[in-house]
């Protein structure tokens, strides 16, 4: 579902990326970890479009994005979170999420002209929204402001968010900061019920036990480059992983 092919990204005189080859296939959670500075966010910036790179290839959905722009990806079903949660923190929850277009690909003929459809559209959107809060154990909240909201409620906001503009594969990045062991639990389900449902991830975290418990196979990244790859426990128990990552001699 998504390739990336030799990667890179200076800044500088400094290369935060090099060179870094990797795939997720359709229905896999992939995580991604590595020490503060390896390269791991500034990837997630080039794989989203949002930061240019210096060399390599990218491709979703068996096409080259690299050219592309991040609302043309989106459109594609490409969608990420950020570390800090984006949202409108004056709105209420259901506010956050009514105004996600139901559907981007809508002409501007129907937006004028076909009223029965939008009203039809509008109603959809509505009991999606609902449907959405319920699934996240947010709908009690949905008149709340987003500002008052615990951070980790914030993040699975975030997901609703992500989730209204119907994505082919997310890129979480950091979804478990900030979030106590019992919210964690919840945050745990949600992604394995998504996965069961077909949706694909790629993961970026901190927090290895809840990296374990999520992902398929796992991705690490030291000063830029890959240095391992495999399933949870080949990774825990990969040398390289331990002494670039858990200081491990």
């Amino acid at each position: 579902m998504l390739q990336v092919k030799e990667l890179s990204k200076n800044f500088g005189g400094v290369q935060a990326v090099k060179n870094v080859t990797l795939e997720v296939n359709k229905g896999e959670i992939v995580g991604l970890i590595g020490p503060n500075g390896a390269g791991k966010t500034t990837l997630f910036n080039m794989i989203s479009l949002f930061m240019p790179s210096n060399s390599g290839e990218i491709s979703f959905l068996d096409e080259k994005i690299d050219t592309s722009t991040p609302e043309t990806v989106v459109g594609k079903g490409l969608l990420r979170t950020f570390q800090t949660p984006v949202g409108f923190s004056k709105l209420t929850l259901l506010e956050n999420l009514m105004v996600v277009p139901p559907n981007e690909s809508e002409g501007l003929f129907s937006i004028f002209y076909k009223k029965k459809k939008i009203i039809r559209t509008e109603r959809e959107h509505y009991d999606k929204v609902c449907a959405l809060l319920r699934q996240f154990n947010l709908y009690e909240k949905r008149n709340e402001l987003a500002e008052n909201l615990s951070a980790a409620e914030l993040k699975l906001l975030e997901l609703c968010r992500q989730l209204m503009a119907n994505p082919k594969i997310m890129l979480l990045d950091e979804p478990a900061s900030g979030v106590n062991p019992s919210m964690l639990d919840k945050m745990v389900q949600h992604i394995l019920r998504l996965r069961s449902e077909g949706m694909t991830f790629l993961v970026i975290d901190h927090n290895l036990g809840f990296i374990y418990r999520i992902c398929d196979r796992i991705y690490c990244l030291a000063n830029g480059e890959l240095i391992a790859s495999g399933t949870p426990e080949e990774i825990s128990n990969n040398e390289k992983v331990k002494s670039v990552y858990l200081g491990a001699s």
